[in-house]
């Protein structure tokens, strides 16, 4: 597909900066940059709570060609977290991962790339989606504070004992 209009890209996104000023920047993912934030996401967050191996998950940053759209994203030139669209899913994208890593946490981050995946799929999608686990009481809340709803509870997804929470954001009646 080369339309120009369709949202998620393989290309470079200027976000809004960071709450310090430093500009942040999503890109398709470099194997180097891949490399580097495969073990670096497996060891934090829900990742590290489901024992993701980082070898893998850095060979899934470097694939291409399968509706899933990957970027690394750096802040002020450093690698600061990784993000991964599936698209189109269920009448809108699903927002698979967006892990910023703890040096670069809590500097405003997770919203300025809710806002550009909002952007980004506004006019071509009825819906948001992502998941999140149960345990995660502050992404929970983090979403629901940018509009996301509970759509589901999928018990035991991952692991026994641990449910995910499908989340939906409407973006209109119709879309286009």
């Amino acid at each position: 597909m080369s339309d120009p209009d369709r949202p998620f890209r393989p290309r470079r996104f200027q976000l809004q900066p960071a709450q310090d000023g430093r500009p942040l920047t999503l890109a398709p993912f470099t194997p180097e940059a891949a490399d580097h934030l495969g073990p670096a996401v497996a060891a934090v967050g829900p990742w590290a709570h489901y024992r993701f191996e980082g070898q893998k998950i850095a060979t899934a940053f470097k694939s291409f060609g399968d509706g899933t759209a990957r970027y690394q994203l750096t802040c002020g030139g450093e690698l600061a977290g990784a993000v991964v669209i599936v698209c189109p899913w269920l009448a809108g994208p699903y927002l698979q991962m967006l892990a910023v890593l703890p040096p670069f946490q809590n500097l405003g981050i997770g919203a300025a790339i809710l806002a550009w995946y909002e952007a980004e799929a506004r006019g071509h999608f009825r819906n948001l989606w992502l998941c999140v686990s149960g345990f995660n009481v502050n992404a929970q809340r983090f979403y629901l504070a940018h509009g996301y709803e509970r759509a589901a509870t999928i018990p035991e997804l991952m692991q026994a004992g641990d449910d995910e929470l499908l989340m939906r954001k409407r973006l209109a009646n119709r879309y286009l």
